[in-house]
């Protein structure tokens, strides 16, 4: 004998589908806003390692680390945005580079950008 559950069979509540595309979109434009922190962060660690290993190292060499580091997080910054300033009084070196990044979300009839702007840097005592 067949069994029949009412007059919702086989249909999906419009609010369900909602709520599961709220969620679903959320976490997709959630993990491009991460990752843009996430490439900073890890500039930023490598900046500070290269701000402590400054003493044993020359200003040439420090950039063109960075520089190839944020070529392969696939960051706008070139030898030109790097300031790597030493000073003697007190010792210490300052390394600093400013760049923007953005996510973009699109929905259909809607395009947003969200800017960001960063500023790596670190202060170490020589």
């Amino acid at each position: 004998m067949v069994r029949r559950w009412g007059p919702e069979t086989g249909k999906t509540r419009i609010g369900c589908l909602f709520s599961l595309f709220l969620f679903v979109s959320a976490i997709y434009y959630g993990i491009q806003y991460f990752e843009v922190y996430f490439r900073y962060y890890r500039m930023q660690d490598e900046v500070k390692t290269q701000a402590q290993f400054a003493p044993t190292l020359s200003d040439d060499v420090i950039r063109r680390r960075l520089v190839a580091r944020a070529d392969t997080l696939g960051l706008p910054l070139g030898t030109r945005q790097w300031d790597i300033r030493r000073s003697a009084n007190p010792r210490e070196i300052l390394i600093h580079a400013e760049y923007d990044d953005s996510v973009a979300i699109e929905l259909p009839g809607y395009t947003k950008v969200i800017r960001f702007h960063f500023t790596p840097g670190a202060r170490v005592p020589l």
